[in-house]
This record gives structure tokens, sequence and C-alpha cells, in this order.
């Protein structure tokens, strides 16, 4: 964090401090391909630096060395685990959401979603016994009890203010700052409808709720389902958009749990939480299991139930609705009036919609209008009594009305409605679970896809780049050095006499050396230096912004330390050494190609002078 703060580090330099942690290197490298939107995994420290920026760094830095630090402590009342889980959920969906919103770079939203409580853990840290006692008045459930008013009551603070001034402590920019300190009591925030701040703090009111579905019971997953689609709204992401970001997010916290040891996680199908809501029946969804027990698809049992409202002015009219209804398998939650029915449908999610319309249509019509100029109200069938068939009640079915019903009908005849109504709700549950399962598979396939990716461009035996990596990132320094008139080396290292260790002492030696030689390069190398394995002894070496002089000096360093190496062989001592081969760009070269060549004809040349030497390529 220190190394971040200041202004004239380089990216090699803060590159050389992370690598020393390897547990973050990986952390970080995950962050910069999540919020990368290039089709080439990063697999480099120094790439990922470029992607994320030191800022993002020094956020990321502290979050997770928080996380290593604080997975248990006095605090018996305060749930650790659940705590870091719910952080690193909280990251992911401010990271994509930084998709959508698209005012704040995803890197930046990812180290505050991971940050925004920390107040929480701060307090449990410095007041463990006192904090229990406020976790434990919460968690007995006394109306009117909040964790916040309990905080400032007893400790003269809130966790949401501790958070902000910690924040403000470690630098993060001012714009984060008031958002972290009101997303929890967004009421009492005065910030501008279309400013950036209150869009931050409508982001982490969101990325809370999602990771309170994530972590919830079945029972308040439910409830918190409809909320977090309408938060989505406010920031202008329909319904089906978020329903497939978060299915995305569930499936990077299933990834992200296992690189931070944060326990067993069982991936949610979100698209499975929507079709049930609040009070409907429950359908589960069942981990299918390959032969080696691994989870592979969700297998979402059949939804029979139809969300339905009903709508009527006379209890008489409403108690035979009910009836009908009733005896078709339908339960319906019925209403009296107009007034608020917005509030339940949002709150509901119905399926159907019965409406018993009196001779004043007006209200009826608008309702209508403003449900199918709506994403949620689109999908809702409509069923309307008519007192008639006159022009004026005509009005209402082409509001956007599915079906309707004169009045008196006979109750048969009303069920036959509702049952070819309930078909055409049922297929469409049927068309979203398929869609669901799809987006599902789409995710997964992803995944799949993004380590193959990296597979493809990693050398399996040393863990290196491999040559498809090596010209791929040749052809990137060629770009930038062109860009910005810099320097721009290589070497191609040898290991020597490669063929008759393997001749000699078996492949397995050979190996060994091999995977010795590439730590040691590893260890010895600048951190903006990138090592390919490029053949079976052979590898390559991209040094940016590295002189004649530079290089040579990076060249003997490893020479050196090469030839300090022994391999141990049951009672026989092996030495190693490499032939390096050196070039610098120069203006006789048009391509990378043409500085690998040189350098490849240098490391011929130190063979053929006797091995184990650095040999630079010179026109004459």
């Amino acid at each position: 964090m220190r190394i971040t703060q200041d202004d004239t580090v380089s990216m090699a330099e803060l590159a050389r401090t992370i690598k020393v942690d390897p547990a973050f290197v990986g952390r970080l490298i995950k962050a910069a391909n999540g919020a990368s939107f290039r089709q080439r995994a990063i697999v480099s420290v120094h790439e990922a630096l470029m992607v994320v920026g030191v800022r993002a760094v020094r956020a990321l830095a502290l979050g997770f060395s928080l996380l290593s630090n604080y997975r248990e402590g006095a605090c018996l009342g305060f749930d650790y685990a659940r705590f870091w889980s719910s952080s690193v959920i909280m990251a992911l969906t401010m990271q994509t959401l930084s998709g959508r919103i698209r005012m704040v770079a995803a890197d930046e939203l990812f180290s505050i979603g991971l940050l925004a409580r920390i107040g929480e853990l701060a307090l449990a840290t410095v007041y463990p016994t006192r904090y229990r006692r406020l976790l434990a008045e919460v968690a007995a459930g006394k109306p009117g009890i909040d964790l916040l008013e309990l905080e400032q009551q007893a400790l003269a603070m809130t966790h949401s203010d501790l958070s902000a001034a910690m924040l403000t402590d470690w630098g993060i920019p001012s714009v984060f700052i008031e958002p972290v300190r009101y997303f929890e009591r967004p009421l009492e925030a005065t910030f501008a409808t279309d400013g950036r701040e209150m869009t931050i703090m409508q982001c982490l009111t969101l990325a809370k709720c999602v990771a309170d579905i994530c972590l919830g019971k079945p029972e308040e997953q439910r409830l918190l389902v409809g909320r977090a689609i309408r938060l989505a709204a406010h920031l202008g992401c329909a319904r089906e958009v978020f329903i497939s970001d978060c299915n995305e997010i569930a499936c990077q916290w299933f990834e992200w749990s296992k690189l931070l040891q944060l326990g067993t996680v069982e991936l949610l199908s979100f698209e499975n939480l929507c079709s049930i809501g609040p009070d409907a029946s429950e359908a589960r969804t069942l981990p299918a299991k390959s032969e080696s027990g691994d989870e592979i698809t969700p297998v979402v049992e059949t939804v029979t139930e139809v969300r339905t409202l009903l709508v009527a002015s006379d209890a008489a009219t409403r108690e035979w609705l009910s009836r009908a209804l009733n005896e078709a398998g339908i339960k319906a939650f019925e209403y009296s009036s107009l007034d608020g029915l917005m509030e339940h449908i949002l709150d509901r999610q119905p399926q159907m919609l019965v409406l018993d319309v009196e001779d004043d249509v007006t209200h009826i019509v608008r309702l209508i209008q403003t449900l199918r100029a709506s994403r949620l109200g689109r999908s809702i069938f409509i069923l309307l009594l008519l007192p008639s068939s006159d022009e004026k009640h005509i009005a209402a079915i082409e509001a956007g009305a599915d079906d309707f019903v004169i009045k008196p009908s006979e109750i048969r005849m009303l069920q036959v409605r509702l049952n070819a109504a309930r078909r055409v709700v049922l297929l469409q549950q049927e068309l979203e679970r398929e869609r669901e399962e799809l987006r599902y598979f789409a995710a997964e396939l992803a995944i799949s896809n993004r380590s193959l990716q990296e597979a493809a461009l990693t050398d399996a035996l040393t863990g290196l780049p491999n040559r498809r990596y090596a010209l791929e990132r040749m052809q990137q320094e060629w770009a930038a050095s062109d860009r910005s008139a810099r320097s721009l080396a290589c070497m191609v290292v040898d290991l020597d006499s490669f063929k008759r260790i393997n001749d000699v002492y078996g492949h397995d030696v050979g190996d060994m050396a091999l995977r010795l030689s590439s730590e040691t390069m590893r260890q010895v190398l600048r951190s903006q230096d990138v090592i390919c394995r490029t053949g079976g002894d052979e590898f390559l070496v991209i040094c940016p912004e590295t002189s004649e002089n530079e290089v040579v000096a990076c060249g003997e360093r490893l020479r050196k330390e090469i030839e300090s190496m022994t391999i141990t062989n049951e009672n026989e001592v092996l030495h190693l050494s490499i032939s390096v081969g050196v070039a610098v760009r120069d203006e006789s070269m048009t391509s990378g190609n043409d500085l690998i060549k040189k350098a490849d004809r240098a490391a011929l040349r130190a063979k053929r002078q006797g091995r184990n030497q650095v040999v630079l390529k010179s026109d004459s």
C-alpha cells in the first residue's frame, strides 16, 4: 500500500513487490481477468497491473490482506466467514454493474464492493464483547431494532460512518466515500439524482441485496429477489439482463470461493428464484452430478402454481371469483381496490391478474397501459370481467388485456378461461426455465473456455507461457515500443547439453532440470521481463524498456545463477549451464520476429563458442 502511494513508482517496481506474495498474485490476476474485456486471458502480474491500475491495486491489497488476517476473531457473535463471503459477492456484483452504468471503472467498483462494510469488521475487532451484545439484540428480532441505531447509541458511531472514515484514511477517492456512508440508509442521502455518487450508492445497495440473496435461507431469498429486481430497474437494468448477470455472478462466486478458501458454495439459479417469487410454492434447484460427483448443471423441478392477483371491489364478486380460482387449482391474493395495486404487483410479481371491471374503466385502462409499458407487466396474463361488451368496456380490452368474460357468467365458463390462461402461463414458465438453463450452460461454457484458453497459452511442465503466447506478446511489446519510442530487447536461453541429460539420466531428470531452470528465471529476472518456454530446452525472455547494457547484465546474472545450480541423481551430482543470445531492437528490424531471430542466432553462436556464456548479436 505504501509503495502505491508513491507517484514515482514504476510498474516494474510494483510488480516486483507484489510477486513476493503468490496468493495475492493469483487474486490480482483473477480480478484483472474479471475486469478485462479482452478475448485472451491475462496471465502475468505486469499485464494485470496495466489493466487494474495502481489505485485499484492499493485497495485490492488492503482488502485481501484483511481477509487473510481476519478470518476469525474474538467477537463470538460476528460471523466472519459470512462477512467475507458477502464482501466478495458485493465486489463481484459491483464489477458486473460497471458494465451497465458505464460511469466508473470495473476494478475500482470491485475494490469498493470488497471494502464497503469494513467498519463492521473494525467494530467487531475493537469492541468484541460490546459488539456481540449489539448483534445479539438484532438477532433477537425485537420490533424497531436497527443495528446502525444500536451502534450509534452504544459506541457513538456506526459501522457505515467508520467504513467511510477508514476508506478516507486509506486514500480511497472521495467520490466513493459518501456512497459507502449511506448505501445502507439511502433515504438519508442528499445526492443529486443523476450524479455519480447516487449511482454508486444504488449499486452498493443492490450489491448488498445480491449478497444477502446468495447467503440467505430459501424463505429470505424469495423475499429479497423482488427487491433486487426493483433496485436493478432503478439503474436501468432490465429484469432478464439482471437475472443473467446474477447467474454469472454466482458462477464467479463459485470460482472465487475456491481461490479464497471461503468454504463450499452451492451454485444458485437466480432465474429459478425469480420465477418462484414471494409466497409462491417452492421450486428447488437440484444439482446434477457427474460420475466424479462434480456439480454440472441445475435440474429445476416443475412449478405448477400460478401466482395470481384478484381485484374486485364487491365482496360477493370476490368470493365468487375466489371459488372459481380455487376449483381451477389457482391460489390468488385478493384485493378490493386499485389503490396501491402497483406496489402489490411489484412485490408479488404475479403471473396472472384477474380484474373485475366496473362502469368507469378509466383507471383500469391506465393500469393496463402502465403494466404493458413495463418489462415486468408485459408478461402478466390479464383476464377481465366486463359488465358488457359495449364500446366503453371494449376499450379496456384494447389497452392490452389477454382475455375477458362478460358478467354474469357461469362459473364453468370462467374456469375454462382460467384453465386456458393457466396453460399459457405454465408454457411461459417452461420457456423461462429453458432460457435459464441455456444461460447457465453459457456461463459454464465461458468458464471452461477461459480455462482452456489459459491452458492453450501455458506450458504444462513449467507453468510458463508457451510459444504461442510469446509470439502474441512480442507483437504487443513491439507495437508499444513503436508508440513510446522506447527500447525493446529479448533473450533466447538454451539449456546446455539437454539432449545428453535426457539420454543418459532419463526424461524425469530432464524435466527436473527444466522446472528448476524455469523457477530460477522467475526469481532472478526482473518483474517486467516476460519469460516463455518456446521449445524443448529453449526459453524466450522479452525485455521491454531495456537497453543493450541492461539486457546483457540480466543475461549474465541469470547465467551465473543457473551455473551455481545442481541436480542430485542417485549418487551423481549434475551441473547445469545455459547459453544466452541477446538482441536489442534497431532500425534494421521490421518486426518482433526479426528481433527473435537475431537473439536466436546469438544463442547459436554462444553454443559454438563453448556454451555457458552470453552473446550479444550485432550487425558486424
